[in-house]
């Protein structure tokens, strides 16, 4: 056998292997051989089949096999041995020759590949990247109290509606088929169907027009009791009956609400409870500003990152990996909505070889006990024994897929770490709204 590379340009070449009768003969007379100890034909006892019927009922399929395999695994050691990394897969060269398996004793296949770039990624180097933290205003601390004091507030009875009562009542269509009892938030609907509500007293009966009611359809959605699919787009009048109106007094602010909430003794007052939402909030703010600081330095190597690409070879690929379906226009086309992925994704292999970045199977297993425990938590189910939590992780990660999503979360929170590291960020802390405005 002989195999040779030829240079096309820099980033894409054709590899010719020759295999001759000496490669293959040995091997596929061995497997004659094998079919004729267990083969049977009329006329003939299992094991007596005369060579020369087996040969010329299975020999050329046997080389073709034989030859096809050998190709296929020269071209996979010479890519391993010569450290070669391609994209896509080899493909047939455009000058390959037909071959005659019916005759042929000697081959030739001239394969094409698309190597990829070499790149030396200097993060050091980035230059206007900012690391925000993100702060939370007096507002967001404010609405998250106000929550916790609506939760644990207590009802009153009222005459009459008001802008920020809640109205126990049925809504009812015939025709529709609904017919739904629930309690109405003053501020979940639209400022015309409050204007209707308002002033409105146990017993009395309101029409609204379902498509002009709730802000939101879907908390509409449940209020009628629903389909998904039926609430959007639904245009028709509703009957709604006042069967009680309240009003919520949000609960005080003191130990004993702060006890019962959060543990005793785990928030002294009002002054704690602040610092502990501003602390909780900013903390889940931290993911929002790792993704923006994430997306500014992949955007930094793009523009700053020069990755060449084997381009008529990419695009020859895709022709023969989608079986002649996008050919030609569509081709270029499908090149250039790849084009920026896979320079990313060169650049992100570059910077995670030359850093060390990578993804252990201890990682994975780790990450994914946590993820089980977290959501048994979040359901109010009681945790197993580690043991057992141990034998669902190991199962979960036999699917191909759930692993690729947990690497790539891994790999996504490894990068960002070592960005902050690496990269000359600049440290900025900005309001919420200001960050939201700055993005916009």
């Amino acid at each position: 056998m002989q195999i040779e590379q030829k240079d096309l340009d820099n980033l894409s070449a054709q590899i010719s292997i020759k295999i001759d009768e000496n490669d293959y003969a040995e091997k596929v007379e061995k497997k004659l051989k094998d079919y004729r100890k267990n083969l049977e034909m009329p006329g003939f006892r299992k094991g007596k089949v005369p060579m020369n019927l087996i040969k010329q009922k299975y020999e050329r399929g046997l080389i073709a096999e034989e030859v096809n395999n050998q190709m296929q695994d020269a071209i996979n050691k010479y890519l391993v041995d010569n450290k070669i990394s391609i994209l896509g897969y080899p493909i047939p060269s455009e000058k390959q020759q037909e071959i005659d398996w019916a005759t042929a004793k000697e081959f030739e296949f001239n394969y094409d590949i698309g190597m990829a770039p070499e790149l030396d990624v200097d993060l050091s180097k980035l230059e206007g990247v900012t690391d925000y933290k993100i702060t939370a205003d007096k507002k967001m601390i404010d609405e998250e109290v106000a929550k916790i004091q609506q939760q644990y507030g207590s009802f009153s009875d009222l005459d009459e509606v008001k802008k920020d009562s809640f109205v126990l009542g049925t809504f009812t269509n015939e025709a529709e088929g609904i017919n739904s009892q629930t309690t109405v938030n003053m501020a979940d609907l639209t400022a015309a169907a409050q204007k209707k509500l308002i002033g409105k007293k146990k017993g009395d009966v309101v029409t609204f027009q379902s498509s002009d009611l709730y802000k939101d359809p879907h908390t509409m959605m449940h209020a009628l009791n629903i389909d998904h699919d039926k609430v959007h787009g639904l245009d028709v009048p509703l009957q709604f009956e006042v069967n009680g109106v309240f009003e919520l007094k949000p609960a005080e602010i003191n130990k004993e609400l702060l006890d019962k909430v959060f543990g005793e003794g785990k928030i002294e007052d009002e002054e704690g409870l602040r610092k502990f939402i501003k602390d909780d909030i900013e903390k889940q703010l931290e993911q929002v500003s790792d993704n923006q600081l994430l997306n500014d330095v992949t955007d930094k190597l793009l523009e700053t990152v020069k990755v060449d690409l084997p381009a008529d070879f990419l695009k020859r690929w895709i022709e023969i990996d989608s079986e002649g379906k996008i050919t030609g226009e569509k081709a270029d086309e499908e090149y250039k909505k790849a084009e920026k992925g896979l320079k990313y994704q060169l650049i992100e292999e570059a910077v995670a070889k030359k850093y060390g970045i990578k993804v252990t199977y201890d990682e994975l297993l780790a990450l994914v006990k946590d993820l089980l425990k977290m959501q048994m938590l979040q359901y109010g189910q009681q945790l197993p024994d580690e043991a057992q939590v141990e034998e669902i992780a190991h199962n979960v990660l036999k699917n191909e897929e759930e692993v690729k999503r947990l690497s790539d979360q891994i790999v996504k929170k490894k990068l960002v770490k070592l960005y902050k590291e690496q990269v000359p960020v600049q440290k900025k802390r900005i309001g919420y709204n200001k960050f939201l405005d700055l993005n916009n």
